[in-house]
């Protein structure tokens, strides 16, 4: 019984390296926050303009706005407002709202580099 209570206390003994504190999570926090806000914007200016909201083309300010706010929505000149097969539209949607996402999360991140390497330099001066 002895042996086998050392034998669950090796990493206590042997100085095995702990888990990165909590500061170190930023970056994941950072990513998965802007992840889900890019998501919501594809999903909100996709909603508006199956609703008609915005007009099909990018001919008024709304659209342009739109198409700034969310970059793949241009992928909709490839189906129009009424698609013919739902799996058309499906592809398209999950195309736009994902792209969306991924390009929120990596200006996030280069964001948060650039952040990071200005408050080190900071910190050093």
């Amino acid at each position: 019984m002895q042996l086998r209570f050392r034998e669950l206390n090796w990493e206590e003994d042997h100085g095995v390296t702990q888990r990165p504190a909590s500061k170190e999570n930023y970056l994941v926090t950072v990513l998965a926050i802007s992840f889900v806000l890019g998501m919501a914007v594809a999903v909100a200016v996709y909603t508006a303009w199956r609703s008609g909201a915005i007009a099909p083309g990018f001919h008024n300010a709304l659209s342009a706005l739109s198409l700034f706010v969310c970059p793949p929505f241009v992928l909709s000149f490839a189906v129009g407002p009424a698609p013919d097969a739902d799996l058309a539209l499906t592809l398209i949607v999950g195309t736009i709202v994902f792209a969306n996402a991924f390009l929120y999360a990596g200006v996030a991140a280069g964001g948060y580099f650039v952040v990071n390497m200005m408050m080190k330099k900071r910190r050093r001066s």
